[in-house]
Parts: C-alpha cells; sequence; structure tokens
C-alpha cells in the first residue's frame, strides 16, 4: 500500500506542468552532520533535530519506512492516534480512498469522505453522540471510534494510521524501524524547483547514514 502521507506533500500539487533535468546527485554522509542531523543519535535524539530542521527547512512531516499502519480495532491505535495527524476508516484496503480524520493537538479540523469531498459528520447515519464533527476534541476521538465499532455497518472497517507529522511528539513504536525519510524542496532559481529526497539509517539503535538524493525540475505555471 502507498505511504498515505504523500498525498499531503504539497510540491506535488503546486505546478500544472513539470520537467526533471536529469538523473538525481547522491550524497552520503556517514560523519558528523546534515540538515542539522547528527550522525550517532538516538531515535529520540534524530527525532527532535528533524523536528528544528523541518521548521528550518519548511517541510513538516517525517514518513516511517515499512511502518505497521493498518489496524482492525480501535484498541490497537488506543496509545499510538495522539503521536499522528490522520485516521482513516474504510471497509478494506483495496478501497480506493476511504473517510480520513485529520486533527491537530487539539480537535478534529476536518472529516474528508471518499472521493475526498469534505464533510461535517461521519458517520452520517450515527447519532450525533456517536459520529464524528468537525472541531471535535482529540480526547473524544478513542471513545467514539470505540462507539462506532459497535455499529453493525461498521464492525469489520480497517483503520489505516498516517501522516507523522512534526508538530506531534515522538512515538516509541518510530524505534523498531531502521529507516526514516522526507523531502525537501528548494528553489534555487527561476523557474527551477529543488527536491531533495532525505533517507535516515539506523543501526543499532543509534543513525548511521544520512543519504540525500537531490534532482531538480523545470516548473510551468
Amino acid at each position: 500500500m502507498k505511504k498515505i502521507f504523500l498525498l499531503f506533500i504539497p510540491v506535488l500539487l503546486l505546478f500544472a506542468c513539470k520537467k526533471e533535468n536529469g538523473s538525481p546527485r547522491v550524497e552520503t554522509t556517514t560523519s558528523g552532520s546534515k540538515w542539522d542531523i547528527k550522525i550517532g543519535s538516538s531515535y529520540a535524539d534524530v527525532y527532535a533535530q528533524v523536528q528544528k530542521s523541518g521548521q528550518q527547512n519548511k517541510f513538516t512531516e517525517v514518513d516511517i519506512i515499512n511502518q505497521k499502519q493498518v489496524f482492525n480495532k480501535p484498541e490497537e491505535i488506543q496509545q499510538k492516534f495522539k503521536f499522528y495527524s490522520m485516521i482513516m476508516l474504510q471497509k478494506n484496503t483495496a478501497e480506493l480512498g476511504g473517510t480520513s480524520i485529520i486533527y491537530d493537538g487539539s480537535k478534529i479540523t476536518s472529516i474528508t469522505a471518499t472521493g475526498a469531498a469534505l464533510i461535517t459528520k461521519w458517520p452520517r447515519d450515527a447519532t450525533d453522540e456517536t459520529a464524528f464533527h468537525e472541531n471535535d476534541a482529540v480526547d473524544d476521538i478513542y471513545n467514539k471510534l470505540l462507539a462506532i465499532y459497535k455499529l453493525p455497518d461498521y464492525a469489520n472497517y480497517q483503520i489505516i494510521l498516517a501522516y507523522k507529522s512534526l508538530s506531534k511528539p515522538f512515538d516509541p513504536d518510530m524505534a523498531n524501524y531502521n529507516e526514516w525519510a522526507f523531502y525537501i524542496t528548494q528553489y534555487p532559481k527561476p523557474g527551477i524547483s529543488g527536491q531533495y529526497y532525505v533517507r535516515l539509517l539506523f543501526k543499532n539503535g543509534k543513525l548511521s547514514m544520512i543519504r540525500s538524493e537531490y534532482k531538480e525540475s523545470e516548473v510551468y505555471n
């Protein structure tokens, strides 16, 4: 399944036409630091460094490669969902899209139905006490999930947990995965977009390598 967070990379939506120039330039760092991220740092320290780098380089999320994203019941995400920014609910992972609940640190900021239409309530046929609404408190999300899963029509829905926003705290589960990644977009000159695909590789609990792939594209508004 494609990583859900890629849907949120703004650079993919900015331009009507883009022409890539040449092969990526690759740089590997195994000592010192790159993007203010230090080789030899622990998982938690690297996450703090990535948060700082994100502020400086204008990126807002990190991808945890091969991290488990699909769950079958609310209890499986009770301790995890507050570390992320989106819950998608769908009948099965073969579906294209699903209902997305997007939230910040305090409240639900939007609800998107299949087909990307914004809605104010989901499920539509549930009572107001059970359903999700825009501006519901994040603290209410888990209990509402429990209530929705008691409804026969939704008992077998799958939960996809995604979008590791850098505004959220470190998830200890991130230390179970040896590769993280993020994108940095820069504009070195008019009409040119430069994008770095940065991979962070861990070994024995420490950051061992930073691999940056850079590619420029011509852009047309």
